[in-house]
């Protein structure tokens, strides 16, 4: 039989995707389609009953939820693309195991338990605001451990790394 052997380890997943679907609630939420989300697993805010990204100021404890990967789903540059120009709903993630991609931070050498950070302040474009990074910035401030959250174990090279999320 053909196929692709894992001699070390199974790719990690999609930014977004929940990885252990047996542990985990996620509720239905209403996304402000002026106010996008750069892609999924990323956190979010309620602002006006709608989960929007996260906005420069902002702190850890607006975080309510991380907006998962649903499917099937209509991206909204398509749905901008034809001319749709309402809210859609989304997937928040309020608590159990997601892949994300840390934007700072070695995700092959995070170890279980792990805390997790959030950019909050101090953007780059290789970290911009409303990422996971994985080591704080030497302004606290601008990174904020994530409360109720932790790395589950080495990630990969391209900062996928799977976290557990009010656990």
């Amino acid at each position: 039989m053909a196929g692709t052997a894992y001699t070390t380890r199974m790719p990690m997943g999609i930014a977004g995707g929940v990885t252990r679907p047996r542990d985990l609630t996620i509720e239905p939420a209403t996304l402000n389609y002026q106010k996008q989300f750069s892609s999924y697993g990323l956190p979010g805010k309620y602002v006006n009953d709608q989960f929007v990204p996260l906005e420069s100021g902002d702190t850890a404890d607006l975080i309510k939820g991380i907006l998962v990967r649903p499917f099937p789903i209509t991206s909204a540059q398509d749905l901008a693309y034809i001319g749709v120009n309402v809210n859609q709903s989304g997937d928040n993630l309020k608590r159990g195991y997601v892949c994300v991609a840390a934007s700072a931070g070695t995700a092959t050498t995070a170890k279980k338990g792990d805390p997790v950070y959030v950019r909050v302040a101090g953007g780059t474009t290789a970290s911009p605001v409303g990422t996971f990074v994985l080591t704080p910035d030497e302004t606290a401030t601008n990174t904020p451990q994530l409360p109720n959250a932790e790395v589950m174990g080495a990630g990969q090279a391209d900062g996928l790394i799977e976290i557990a999320y009010n656990i």
